[in-house]
């Protein structure tokens, strides 16, 4: 799959409005598309994260199974809130949950606690 289509894949799935329940609770509203970006509501944060930078994830990981601790190891100033530079821990549910939405995904398993992250299979 090509970045394009990827994208128009989520634009089509996830437009401006769409409530993306999270897996520990919460949810996380898309509140803009941008030509290169999206951006979600997640309590009360405002988190952004690049197309280029979900397709370069699903990319790397697709046909395995992939935990949020992957995610955070694989890009951590994307998918990491302690790194330096941060990116933000949300990022990997957020990414978990789009894919599932786009088919590119199982459902999500685990709890996301040490020992048991939130896990889902990425799709070829």
């Amino acid at each position: 799959m090509a970045p394009d289509e990827f994208q128009s894949k989520i634009r089509q799935a996830v437009p401006v409005g769409t409530v993306l329940n999270n897996p520990g609770g919460g949810t996380s509203e898309i509140i803009q598309l941008s030509d290169n970006k999206i951006s979600y509501l997640r309590g009360s944060s405002t988190i952004s994260v690049s197309f280029d930078d979900l397709f370069s994830a699903y990319s790397h990981f697709r046909g395995k199974r992939v935990s949020s601790s992957d995610l955070r190891a694989y890009a951590p100033s994307i998918f990491d809130s302690a790194a330096r530079p941060a990116g933000h821990s949300c990022n990997c549910t957020f990414l978990l949950l789009i894919l599932v939405r786009i088919d590119l995904a199982d459902s999500i398993a685990g709890t996301g606690v040490r020992g048991d992250p939130y896990t889902a299979v990425f799709r070829d």
